[in-house]
Formats: C-alpha cells, sequence, structure tokens
C-alpha cells in the first residue's frame, strides 16, 4: 500500500510582522549581549588581590549570547526554508542577502571555534574575528532590512495605484452607464 505524503506548504518569501519582530529581537539581543560583554571585559574589570578579575556580568553575558547565538541558529535554518530559498529563485536583491550570509557564516564558524578550538593562537584569532564581524553584522541587516523595506513600500504603491485605478474605472463606468441607459431608452423612443 502507497503512502500518501502530506502537501509540502509553500514558503513565502514576505515576511510577516510578527517574524520580522522575532528576527530582528533576536539579533539585538546577540548583538547587545555581545557588544556589552566586550565592553565588560576589555574597560570593566575589576581589580583583585592577584590582579585584575573579570566583570561578574560578563558570565551571565556570556549565557545570554549564547542562548541567543542559539536561537539565531534555529531562525537561520527556518529562514533558510523561508525566506532566502524562494529569493534565490527569484534572482532578486542577492548581494544583501549574500553579505549577510557570509557574516552569518564566519559568525558561526569563529563561535564554535571559540568554544571548542584548543589552541590560543588559534583561538586569539577567532576571537578578534568573531567581535569584529559581529559589532559590524549589525549594517548589512539594516541595510538588507532597510532595502527590503523600501522595495515593498514602492510595490505597495503600485498595487494601490493599479487599485485606485480599477476603482476609478469602476467608478467611471458606474457614472456613464445611466447616462448609457439614458441615452439608450430615448433613441428607442426615437424609432417609434
Amino acid at each position: 500500500m502507497k503512502r500518501r505524503s502530506l502537501p509540502a506548504s509553500r514558503p513565502q518569501a514576505n515576511l510577516s510582522r510578527r517574524q520580522k519582530f522575532a528576527i530582528y529581537g533576536v539579533c539585538a539581543v546577540l548583538w547587545a549581549s555581545g557588544a556589552l560583554w566586550l565592553v565588560c571585559h576589555y574597560f570593566l574589570q575589576r581589580s583583585g588581590p592577584f590582579g585584575p578579575t573579570p566583570n561578574p556580568a560578563e558570565r551571565w553575558l556570556m549565557a545570554l549570547h549564547g542562548a541567543s547565538a542559539f536561537a539565531a541558529l534555529w531562525l537561520g535554518g527556518w529562514l533558510w526554508r523561508a525566506h532566502i530559498t524562494p529569493w534565490w529563485h527569484r534572482h532578486k536583491r542577492r548581494n544583501s542577502g549574500n553579505a549577510l550570509i557570509g557574516f552569518g557564516t564566519v559568525l558561526i564558524v569563529s563561535g564554535w571555534l571559540l568554544y571548542y578550538a584548543n589552541d590560543d593562537a588559534l583561538r586569539r584569532y577567532a576571537a578578534t574575528t568573531h567581535w569584529l564581524l559581529g559589532l559590524a553584522f549589525a549594517v548589512p541587516l539594516l541595510v538588507h532590512g532597510v532595502r527590503s523595506a523600501r522595495h515593498r513600500s514602492r510595490r505597495n504603491e503600485l498595487q494601490q495605484h493599479d487599485l485606485a485605478a480599477t476603482v476609478d474605472d469602476h467608478a467611471v463606468a458606474a457614472l456613464r452607464r445611466p447616462q448609457q441607459d439614458r441615452l439608450a431608452g430615448f433613441d428607442r423612443r426615437r424609432r417609434r
């Protein structure tokens, strides 16, 4: 007996407001926790009896950063199916998306190296790469969001213009119809 498979849901390329809120919210928490950790680590160290000691907030910021990184990885997988693949097949606006994919890939690999690498030189290189690209990640994300918002508003203006033209055409036709009916009735009466 053949098994019937459920039809695959078709992904929508445009994201809803809730989806955007979730994505930008997770990215904001991820960016802010990383940036605050850098500030605490490099500028707010405490002096202890044996030299400088880490700021107590570093531990909690790192935990928040790790949790939001996990959420970002999950959202990245979801975005791949729901947003990236449909736009990729349309061959439109790939540059800003490619920049985000590239940044994200390097951040994932460098974060993994920070967690698992044993070599100190490799960890230093991964750390520098991770925090430089992490701080810079906000720029391509904002550019991508602004460009897509601009595209969406332009598309909405065109749709509203088309709708207005259609409504105007229907309104004109509705106004002309009684006149045409009266003229047609007048012509019928004259022929008799």
